[in-house]
C-alpha cells in the first residue's frame, strides 16, 4: 500500500528556519542537530512530508500555495497549516520579485531600491492606518478563511490540523521550555526561532492535542495575564463562521429578494 502524504504550509517555524543545511547555525553546530517537528510528525502519521512552507510567508502567501496544490491532495492525507502574522503582506517589487514584508516589524529596508519612496511610504500607511489598527480582526478572518479550507478537505477524507502562530508566543515558549537558537547557542546566533532541542517537544504538544481531539491549536489569551492558565483550544474566534453571510447581497433592506429578484 502507497505511503500517504502529510503537506505542511506555514512560515519559518514550519519550514525549519536556522535548522536546514545551508543556514550557519546547522553548519557551525552539527553536535545539536536533531530530527525538525515536522520530521516527527510525520513519522506519527506514518506519512510522507511535503513541506511547502516558506520563511517570512504572510498569510496570503500560505493561502495561495495551499489552494494550488488542493487537487493533489488525495484521502487519507494530512495536511497541517500554520497561519502567520497577519500583519505581513507581499508586493510586487519593480523588478518582478513577489516578495513578503512585515511592515510593523521595519522590513521596509528589505524594499529599498526596489520599490519607490513614494511606494514604501503608502506601505507604512497602509499598516499603520488599516493592518496595525485592525490586527484582531485580520486575524479573525485569516483564521476563518484556513478552517473553511480544513472543513472542505476533511469532507474529502483529509486530516486536517491548524496550529496558530501564536503558539510560539515568548510566554508559551518559557513556560513549555522550548529553547530558542540563541539560547541554544548562548547567544552566538541572534535568532529567536525554536532550535533543535524544542522540536521533539512541541511535535509532542501537536500530536497530543490531536489526540485529545484538537485539530485547530490556538492558545487561550487568558494566559497573557496569568501563564497557569495555559491551553490551546480556544475556538471562540470561529465563532463568526455561524453568522458569516448571513444576510447575502441586498437582503438587507430587500427582505423579498427571492421573490422579486429570482422568480
Amino acid at each position: 500500500m502507497a505511503k500517504k502524504n502529510i503537506w505542511f504550509f506555514g512560515d519559518s517555524t514550519t519550514y525549519g528556519h536556522g535548522l536546514r543545511y545551508g543556514f550557519d547555525y546547522y553548519d557551525q553546530f552539527p553536535k545539536n542537530r536533531k530530527p525538525l517537528w515536522t520530521k516527527i510528525v510525520s513519522d506519527y502519521f506514518k506519512s510522507n512530508p511535503i513541506n511547502f512552507a516558506s520563511c517570512g510567508a504572510s498569510n496570503e502567501d500560505i493561502k495561495f500555495r495551499l489552494i494550488t496544490q488542493m487537487s493533489k491532495m488525495q484521502e487519507g492525507d494530512t495536511v497541517i497549516i500554520q497561519p502567520t502574522y497577519p500583519t505581513r503582506i507581499n508586493v510586487f517589487t519593480n523588478d518582478g520579485e513577489y516578495k513578503p514584508i512585515h511592515m510593523a516589524f521595519g522590513e521596509d529596508s528589505l524594499l529599498e531600491g526596489r520599490v519607490s519612496k513614494e511606494q514604501i511610504k503608502s506601505l507604512k500607511s497602509f499598516t499603520k492606518h488599516f493592518l496595525i489598527d485592525n490586527t484582531d480582526n485580520f486575524e479573525i478572518r485569516d483564521m476563518v478563511y484556513f478552517e473553511s479550507i480544513k472543513l472542505e478537505l476533511e469532507l474529502r477524507g483529509i486530516r486536517v490540523i491548524t496550529w496558530n502562530h501564536e503558539v510560539m508566543n515568548e510566554q508559551i515558549r518559557k513556560k513549555m521550555e522550548w529553547k530558542t537558537i540563541s539560547e541554544e547557542t548562548n547567544g552566538e546566533f541572534d535568532d529567536y526561532h525554536i532550535g533543535f532541542e524544542a522540536q521533539e517537544k512541541f511535535a509532542k504538544l501537536l500530536i497530543s492535542e490531536y489526540e485529545d481531539g484538537n485539530t485547530f491549536i490556538n492558545p487561550d489569551p487568558d494566559f497573557y495575564n496569568d501563564i497557569e492558565l495555559l491551553s490551546f483550544d480556544y475556538h471562540k474566534p470561529l465563532e463568526v463562521m455561524k453568522k458569516l453571510f448571513e444576510h447575502v447581497g441586498r437582503r438587507d433592506i430587500c427582505k423579498d429578494y427571492n421573490e422579486i429578484y429570482l422568480r
